[in-house]
């Protein structure tokens, strides 16, 4: 449902849990000039508003409100460029007042986009300063772990456009320039253009909520995003090597294919990674670590808005052409349909519980 042209809400209404979940999704085209503000951004709004102008106080409030948690996430989808803000909290059912708690949560949403601790036109400086060298001691652990160095690598063999490779360095440089003026800037380009979903998964009045948002006073924005991200194909084999001072080596396969989010091939594409390394049944876990015994963990990814299938698996170093070459054939006997009835039904039995559960 439209509140106005490029904010939209989403009702997924179910009583089987026993808490309700409301997540603001910004999105908007993936920028390297507004990246590190996107992020610095997000990491201010769960600190402190100007009703809760710390953090301690912040935290108090959610604790009086059942345990309220309140987390806000960023991340790439193919060419677009996603924050999260997310409150999950107890249902009114499980409580002695009732039709209240929904209400707060809302106030609290209100009051954590329009109202942030702001200084001199930029976000406090004192409060900007810890997220921010928390971003970076996070960024920094991020790299220590070799599986993540391992992506960033692939990431920069595999994509043409920039943006999708983004080095550490260049992030991290981004990030030390950032100022309260600058992010919260960003902060509020992106509140005022980005295209923006309020998703209600639980137990809601829709109607109730949907006379809340428009009360909030949102203009309408362009709201059209170009999330799918595509490149031109080439049969070049590009491969790189990085030495380093670890317990085990990583060996990552990156292919690319031309099925897109929502076509035909959708689908199929999500079933055929999971016969391939997504679950423990797999081929890849089945026949290159459990039966060869050449790896130590192993599995593949689907990236279905960047046309991107990734094979990952931790192996000692002298073993790295025998799994790599055992990697591509599994692969190579799934495209000519070695695989059972059983393996397929089982597959889609794991997908089917990983959505539920998610």
């Amino acid at each position: 449902m439209e509140l106005v042209h490029g904010i939209s809400t989403h009702f997924i209404q179910s009583k089987k849990f026993k808490t309700n979940k409301i997540t603001v999704r910004f999105t908007a085209p993936l920028s390297l000039d507004t990246i590190a503000g996107h992020m610095l951004s997000a990491s201010m709004l769960e600190t402190a508003n100007q009703m809760y102008p710390t953090s301690q106080d912040l935290r108090r409030h959610l604790a009086s409100l059942y345990g309220t948690d309140m987390s806000t996430n960023c991340f790439r989808r193919g060419q677009s460029h996603i924050i999260e803000l997310t409150f999950t909290y107890v249902r009114d059912e499980f409580l002695s007042r009732k039709n209240v708690l929904t209400s707060q949560i809302l106030e609290l949403v209100k009051e954590t986009l329009f109202s942030p601790v702001v200084v001199d036109n930029g976000f406090d400086p004192a409060l900007f300063e810890i997220e921010k060298k928390q971003l970076l001691a996070s960024l920094a652990a991020d790299m220590d772990d070799s599986f993540y160095f391992a992506h960033k690598e692939l990431d920069k063999l595999f994509f043409h456009d920039e943006r999708l490779q983004l080095e550490y360095s260049d992030l991290r440089n981004r990030i030390l320039a950032e100022t309260p003026q600058s992010s919260y800037s960003c902060f509020q380009e992106f509140l005022a253009n980005d295209r923006i979903d309020f998703f209600f998964l639980g137990d809601f009045n829709e109607v109730e909520i949907q006379n809340v948002l428009e009360s909030f006073g949102f203009k309408g924005r362009k709201g059209d995003v170009k999330v799918q991200y595509c490149q031109p194909y080439s049969n070049i084999l590009q491969e790189g090597m990085v030495r380093k001072n670890v317990g085990q080596s990583i060996l990552e396969l990156g292919y690319h294919y031309r099925s897109k989010y929502g076509d035909e091939q959708h689908l199929p594409m999500i079933v055929m990674n999971g016969l391939l390394g997504g679950f423990a049944h797999s081929k890849l876990f089945t026949n290159v670590r459990e039966n060869a015994g050449l790896a130590y963990t192993i599995s593949s990814e689907l990236d279905l808005f960047s046309g991107f299938l990734r094979m990952y698996a931790g192996i000692n170093r002298e073993n790295r052409n025998q799994a790599r070459k055992m990697m591509n054939n599994q692969l190579l006997d799934l495209k000519k349909g070695y695989f059972t009835e059983f393996e397929l039904n089982q597959t889609k039995e794991m997908i089917r519980w990983s959505l539920l559960l998610s």
